[in-house]
């Protein structure tokens, strides 16, 4: 791993700089992103649905400050839900009802650097760092046999209810790197990965009465979970007029 390491430094710091993306180039990006499942399961005992959904957008403006370095400023914000059924079969008066939904808004900004390996290939490596604020409410009802009434001969249904609020503020930076290919001067094929992250965040309100809490995590390994690829679009400045 050490030896890799060593190579690609060598390789970022030695590779002719075929091209160049010029000071002034914007980078404006969207992404929307959603996601729904449905987990049914059941046995003897215990019926069980669960649906979850999440719906995103992510809203980003980029500019590079000088030749081959690139600052970017993103906004974005996440809406999640889940609904839990929970039914006894033996006893189906006895169910159980879970919900909860929330919101997540997050401002990030990232500073890049691309090192061309040829014409159309470069490396891009950096950092980014977001500040995110989430919130949730999580509800809770179930039935529950009561006294039994000799009158219609059956039990009596208990409802209860409770609902619990969550929210947190938490931090996070990365150390990112990709690889872009370009089909055109302007348009380009990305991929990108994280492999270094730290967070932090801070939770003042938890569960049914205040608390606080607070988390720090760290990595150190190649993240998966933050891989991304898709197009991105170079809007170039116009070269200046000969006199």
């Amino acid at each position: 791993m050490k030896k890799t390491s060593v190579l690609l430094l060598f390789i970022l710091l030695s590779v002719k700089q075929y091209a160049q993306i010029e000071k002034g180039t914007y980078v404006p990006s969207i992404s929307i992103n959603g996601q729904y499942s449905t987990s049914p399961k059941s046995d003897s005992v215990l019926s069980n649905k669960s649906n979850t959904a999440n719906l995103g957008v992510t809203l980003g403006f980029g500019r590079f400050i000088k030749d081959n370095l690139l600052l970017t400023g993103t906004a974005s914000y996440t809406h999640s839900g889940n609904k839990t059924d929970e039914t006894y079969i033996k006893t189906p008066d006895n169910n159980r009802t879970y919900n909860s939904f929330g919101n997540t808004e997050s401002i990030g900004a990232s500073l890049l650097r691309y090192t061309f390996i040829t014409e159309n290939f470069a490396i891009r490596y950096g950092a980014s760092f977001s500040i995110n604020y989430s919130e949730s409410i999580n509800r809770q009802s179930y039935n529950e046999g009561g006294p039994y009434n000799p009158a219609t001969g059956t039990y009596a249904t208990i409802l209860t209810t409770s609902s619990t609020y969550t929210n947190s503020l938490g931090i996070q930076g990365n150390l990112v790197a990709g690889i872009q290919y370009f089909v055109s001067k302007n348009l380009a094929l990305t991929a990108n990965m994280g492999f270094f992250a730290i967070s932090d965040s801070y939770s003042p309100y938890g569960h049914i009465k205040k608390e606080d809490g607070h988390t720090l995590s760290l990595s150190l390994t190649p993240s998966f979970n933050a891989f991304s690829a898709g197009l991105t679009y170079y809007f170039r400045p116009k070269p200046a007029a000969a006199k």
